[in-house]
């Protein structure tokens, strides 16, 4: 009887040609970036690219060769969430079933970043901004400039932000009557600084950006979850 050896379905991700953002490798493949590079909206995200995003991160666990990766923006800043025109008012017009199928979406980037075996950085400058926010949170680790803002912009939802404390910070106050920040400092979200609501875990080295030269530079330990990387 023939054998046949079970093929190997993993492939090299440094040659991946993005359609809604810039991805770009290390010489030697191992450091994958993601940029988004719509600088004169401060990097907003569309439907297109939340959905490419999720399924680049689902391959991911099908990458031979990238190790790592980065998720930053052009421009001096991160990304200031959905794009107003291209999501938010589309959103508006949307039927339930439409509207339930989006959500999805959104939470399957977050569940496809969390189950990637690459350790992912978000090197954060400029504007952070609701869905930008969300992804800079699904990363293990969140790098920025003196000049990173954060903000989680719908305040409505607070039974979730009470929930998931790490919506939380986006406030001033949670205080009754307290008024509302929607751009804080980036003092107040590094982990152990004024306030120490870590979201940020460190100041980039000098306040420069963090790209591919900052990140290759560290060694972060192997995460608990998703297949180990080879």
């Amino acid at each position: 009887m023939a054998e046949f050896p079970m093929k190997d379905h993993r492939r090299p991700f440094k040659n991946y040609q993005a359609r809604h953002f810039n991805w770009s490798c290390s010489e030697d493949g191992r450091i994958g970036t993601v940029t988004l590079n719509r600088p004169n909206k401060k990097n907003p995200l569309t439907f297109d690219s939340y959905a490419e995003l999720r399924d680049l991160f689902r391959d991911l666990n099908y990458a031979n060769d990238v190790r790592s990766v980065v998720i930053t923006g052009e421009g001096g800043n991160f990304c200031s969430g959905g794009d107003v025109f291209e999501i938010i008012k589309p959103l508006t017009e949307m039927s339930m079933p439409e509207l339930l199928e989006f959500t999805r979406m959104t939470g399957d980037l977050v569940k496809a970043m969390r189950r990637a075996p690459q350790p992912t950085l978000a090197a954060i400058d400029g504007f952070c901004a609701g869905a930008g926010a969300m992804v800079a949170l699904a990363a293990d680790f969140r790098f920025g400039t003196p000049a990173s803002k954060t903000a989680f912009l719908f305040y409505a939802c607070r039974p979730c932000g009470r929930r998931h404390g790490r919506l939380w910070p986006a406030t001033a106050s949670n205080r009754p009557g307290a008024r509302e920040r929607p751009l804080d400092d980036w003092s107040r979200h590094v982990g152990g600084g004024r306030t120490g609501l870590g979201i940020l875990q460190c100041p980039s080295p000098g306040g420069r950006p963090v790209g591919q030269g900052a990140w290759a530079g560290t060694q972060p330990g192997r995460r608990d979850r998703g297949s180990p990387i080879p």
